[in-house]
């Protein structure tokens, strides 16, 4: 979708994680609150910055002493580089290297964006790359988190909101939870290793897809009699994603339940 080359479309909500790759370890920084925009078929072109690290830990990654140092770095180089249209979506640290992505119009050149780097990149030696990325890849495949990262920080928010309003998250209660799933043989068989896990009500039903592409989703809905604090919500995420991640090729979307103020 389109949007004014020079602001960013969505609110930002900018997430950081820790994760193990075959390269070694990685901590990721990344804007959560472009997803739901990406891609965008205005900024088909990321630029990659790449800020070597002066004084890298042993595993490669950034020392909390250079932490203040690097960050103003991107920042700087984040805030000049948005008027040319340039949003930043995140950064990934690895093998003693901060990168920094950002998505931008095909119009810009590197002719203009390595005067801005060069001006403003403080004492690193800021690379810069330039690719077509019409598909946000780097965005969605690379820097994303998993699907149980992503659902564990999920699980942070809704248990926050419930502890907020005084829930007693160690009471047990009906938890219903959600996924979809691309053709019905694939719902029908994680339905049955669902309720091998307990689940129960499962219905499954037909609805309509509108993006990425008009089309048909299978949907199940599903609950069983959990508790709602973190840990455990976590341990039911992970038994709902080892079933869906599998041959099932399904997506959760996620848990919900009703307020419990007073023990049963």
């Amino acid at each position: 979708m389109s949007a004014p080359s020079s602001a960013k479309p969505w609110q930002e909500s900018f997430e950081a994680y820790f994760r193990w790759s075959t390269e070694g370890p990685q901590t990721v920084g990344i804007d959560l609150g472009a997803s739901p925009h990406a891609p965008m078929a205005s900024h088909p072109v990321l630029w990659r910055l790449t800020l070597p690290l002066k004084n890298p830990m042993s595993n490669g990654l950034r020392d909390s002493d250079e932490e203040d140092a690097v960050f103003a770095v991107q920042d700087v180089l984040a805030a000049r580089l948005r008027p040319l249209g340039l949003l930043m979506v995140g950064h990934l640290v690895a093998q003693g290297t901060q990168a920094v992505y950002l998505y931008g119009p095909k119009s810009v050149t590197a002719k203009q964006v390595r005067p801005v780097v060069q001006a403003h990149q403080g004492a690193y030696e800021v690379g810069v790359a330039r690719t077509r990325d019409p598909d946000w890849t780097a965005y969605l495949r690379m820097l994303f988190p998993s699907p149980l990262q992503y659902q564990v920080r999920m699980n942070r928010q809704r248990v926050a909101l419930l502890r907020a309003e005084g829930d007693l998250l160690n009471v047990a209660r009906k938890v219903t939870h959600r996924a979809h799933f691309p053709w019905e043989q694939l719902a029908k068989d994680a339905e049955a290793r669902l309720r091998d896990l307990g689940f129960e009500d499962i219905r499954c039903q037909i609805v309509p897809q509108i993006v990425p592409v008009p089309g048909l989703m299978w949907r199940l809905d599903f609950h069983r009699v959990d508790t709602v604090d973190e840990a455990r919500m976590d341990e039911v995420a992970e038994e709902i994603l080892d079933i869906l991640m599998g041959p099932h090729l399904g997506t959760y979307d996620g848990w919900g339940c009703l307020l419990v103020t007073e023990h049963p």
